[in-house]
């Protein structure tokens, strides 16, 4: 069994209780949520199911409070694996054993478990960790943001809205409910107000990496690129190692034309990614099909063939335009690259 400091070993002997003598197959489901290091569920992080022999089988996102679940699975060793990328948090692996027993009775196994994640030094979310707001708020304002963060632990974020609407119109300069209102609008990719409410937060206290970060996004969303640039640039400078940060410099120096600039950006996100996703590769192989590199561009669109899941003919598509970058490669007598 494969072993890394932030694998663990979880043996779970599950009890099917069978309604007369035979067992139904394929009954048992894996589930839990995924935490960070506050037990704040993680929404949007990408969960793999693989066999024993690490294949993957199921793959799932997980909801807005960061809950997953995979269904229909026989007896079995397994392995849970928790990629979340995108918060700058080292991925988790942990394996999960089902044996099931034939009884007298009815039921399916349901099989609890949980990830708790720490952030990377020098990442996103470890500055994020590090960031203390102080302000005086008033107290009708404060009971509302209560009541609406208790509803956003919950996934219950359209019930929080009014309640931090409310906060926010006894309190405007309340950074935490811009903050929070702001994430909710992004998560729902609501670009238009989210981006307000993000820079609203941004001017109250502007070293909140995880902020500038949003708000660097939603302003690349609505193509307002100069913007953007600084506010990610901003997040960089106080999450140094954050390779979502720079991956997201990347992609909108891409949109706003520096290719130079975005080639910089995106080889930092490679070299602060534990393991590179094919979401960088591919933004790799963009900028240097566009700079006429056609050895590094096939050599990125096969790492991204080899890190990502795709359908036959997603594959059967990628394969052909790496053939086509080879052959061009090849005409401009340009050396073999690896990405």
């Amino acid at each position: 069994m494969r072993k890394t400091a932030f694998q663990a070993m979880l043996s779970v002997f599950a009890l099917i209780i069978l309604s007369g003598a035979a067992a139904s197959a394929y009954a048992s489901t894996i589930s839990g949520t995924v935490y960070d290091q506050k037990r704040n569920g993680l929404p949007y992080v990408a969960v793999e199911l693989q066999n024993d022999r690490y294949v993957m089988i199921q793959h799932a996102t997980t909801d807005g409070i960061g809950r997953y679940s995979f269904d229909g699975l026989g007896d079995g060793t397994y392995y849970v694996k928790v990629m979340p990328f995108k918060y700058d948090m080292d991925e988790q692996t942990q394996e999960v054993k089902i044996e099931t027993i034939a009884v007298v009775g009815a039921g399916n196994v349901f099989i609890m478990q949980d990830f708790y994640l720490t952030p990377r030094k020098g990442t996103l979310a470890a500055a994020q960790a590090e960031v203390i707001i102080a302000q005086q708020i008033p107290d009708a304002a404060k009971d509302k943001y209560d009541a609406a963060s208790k509803l956003i632990k919950k996934g219950k974020t359209d019930e929080a809205i009014p309640l931090l609407e409310a906060a926010l119109k006894s309190f405007p300069e309340y950074f935490l409910a811009n903050d929070a209102l702001g994430q909710i609008y992004f998560h729902k990719n609501d670009f238009e107000h989210a981006a307000p409410l993000l820079l609203k937060a941004s001017q109250v206290y502007d070293k909140s990496p995880m902020t500038l970060y949003y708000l660097g996004v939603s302003f690349a969303y609505l193509r307002y690129y100069p913007t953007a640039i600084m506010a990610l640039n901003a997040a960089a400078v106080l999450a140094p190692e954050s390779s979502a940060v720079h991956l997201a410099l990347g992609k909108t120096y891409i949109s706003s034309g520096d290719l130079t600039s975005a080639e910089a950006s995106l080889l930092k996100a490679k070299k602060f990614s534990k393991e590179p996703t094919a979401e960088l590769y591919k933004q790799l192989a963009r900028v240097y099909k566009d700079t006429k590199q056609y050895s590094k561009a096939a050599a990125n669109l096969e790492s991204m063939l080899k890190n990502g899941n795709y359908s036959d003919e997603a594959k059967a598509a990628l394969k052909k335009e790496i053939q086509e970058y080879k052959a061009k490669a090849i005409a401009n007598n340009e050396k073999p690259s690896e990405s």
